[in-house]
């Protein structure tokens, strides 16, 4: 080869690399031309997580050759259909979009089994108490007899069996001790001891665990204090307001309390130890009263129809609402017949749904990315993101009256009836 030749072979490929090393590094960061706008694009990515992992991912149809957890890099931007889908599970499928140089984060995926196996744990009955940790709940059956279910073993337990028809209302902090009312007193029973004694208390409008030992209850217009250790003696209940009261609520250290006066009927948030006002709230509608959330600086609850969120130095805000579930910074709430969520601590709404039906029960998944809800006897799951459609599944048909409560890892649903307790393992 002769100088002249050599040097133009050396050129050639200096030339080449330099034309070509570019693009390959253009093209290792992502970058991609667009014939349709002639330009220089960088790509974008897709993160997708489900829960259980390991499900196939496909965009446009087209299978990945990774599974989930993952991330699917060096897309295009535009809008691609994407489903996740594993052996034996409901699919998850959603329209989302690729930006150029962002990823797209798809990490809220829940699988629900397409078939779900029901467990059957014994009778049911009429109303249930869950304990303070809602991993229990105590119920009786038509048998009068007092049954636990525990949701993280997934079984039934007959405690003790009663003499009559009692009902049941609420369990102590400590998980010893359950109240229990008939026509004419009250009951404690001893879960330890097995044991069911009265308590020289009157019938009174509402009643509330203080703590392990003491009642405090609402009387005729007057809030008391009730010390159980001394119960079976004859006691005096210390009075906690000289107000009368339309109703009360405790949460915690936070005794909410909803005065009767003539000209306004004002809710008053007080240490419940100290009994120091921590917040004064006029003008608030008579009704069952619930607190949902108290901080020194933050109170909501609801009062009837109606929800309130007061929040220091703003204004009361009020919402009117038949069902209200709170999960960290969101409440999913239906006014009957639309769902609704709200972010009270950003103060934003989004409408979930709107139906021609009664919305008639509300509950939030452990995980807060899902719900479930019930309207014309039918339950359904679904999830929050409203990016392009929902996933719904209905998960059971039956319209008799049911009481819903999840274990904490959110794939067992327990349904209680008057005709059956059992649970449903959905994942």
């Amino acid at each position: 080869m002769n100088k002249t030749l050599t040097r133009f072979v050396y050129s050639l490929f200096f030339l080449l690399f330099f034309i070509i090393a570019p693009i390959f590094t253009f093209y290792a960061l992502g970058y991609r031309y667009d014939f349709k706008s002639g330009q220089l694009e960088k790509t974008g990515a897709f993160y997708i997580k489900s829960f259980p992992r390991g499900a196939d991912i496909f965009i446009d149809n087209q299978k990945m050759a990774r599974r989930t957890n993952t991330q699917i890099t060096n897309l295009r931007s535009g809008n691609y259909q994407i489903k996740v889908s594993r052996a034996n599970y409901v699919p998850w499928e959603k329209e989302l979009p690729v930006v150029s140089g962002e990823t797209t984060f798809a990490e809220d995926i829940v699988l629900f089994l397409q078939n779900r196996p029901k467990t059957l744990l014994g009778l049911g009955g009429q109303k249930y108490a869950s304990n303070p940790q809602k991993n229990k709940y105590a119920y009786i059956d038509s048998q009068f007899k007092l049954m636990i279910s525990d949701l993280e073993q997934s079984k039934n337990l007959e405690i003790y069996t009663l003499d009559k028809a009692y009902e049941i209302l609420s369990w102590t902090a400590d998980n010893q001790k359950i109240l229990l009312k008939d026509e004419l007193s009250y009951y404690i029973f001893d879960i330890n001891q097995r044991n069911l004694y009265p308590l020289s208390l009157p019938l009174a409008e509402k009643v509330i665990w203080e703590n392990n030992d003491r009642l405090i209850y609402l009387n005729q217009g007057q809030l008391l204090r009730h010390e159980v250790s001394a119960s079976r003696n004859t006691t005096t209940d210390a009075l906690l307001s000289e107000y009368l009261i339309n109703d009360f609520d405790l949460k915690e250290n936070f005794l909410l309390v909803h005065h009767r006066l003539e000209q306004d009927n004002p809710i008053k948030l007080f240490d419940k130890n100290s009994l120091e006002i921590i917040q004064d709230i006029s003008d608030v509608s008579l009704g069952n009263l619930e607190i949902l959330l108290a901080k020194p600086d933050q109170l909501i609850f609801s009062a009837g129809a109606k929800l309130y969120i007061k929040t220091k130095n703003k204004d009361l805000i009020t919402i009117p609402m038949t069902i209200a579930r709170l999960h960290g910074d969101f409440l999913l709430m239906s006014n009957g017949y639309e769902i609704i969520l709200y972010n009270h601590k950003e103060d934003w709404q989004e409408l979930i749904d709107r139906s021609s039906q009664i919305i008639s029960e509300l509950m939030w998944h452990p995980n807060g990315s899902y719900f479930i809800y019930e309207s014309s006897g039918q339950t359904y799951v679904s999830e929050l993101d409203s990016r392009d459609r929902r996933n719904i599944i209905k998960i059971i048909d039956d319209p008799r009256k049911k009481n819903y409560l999840f274990n904490r890892r959110g794939d067992k649903l327990f349904v209680l009836s008057p005709e059956e307790n059992f649970y449903l393992t959905i994942q």
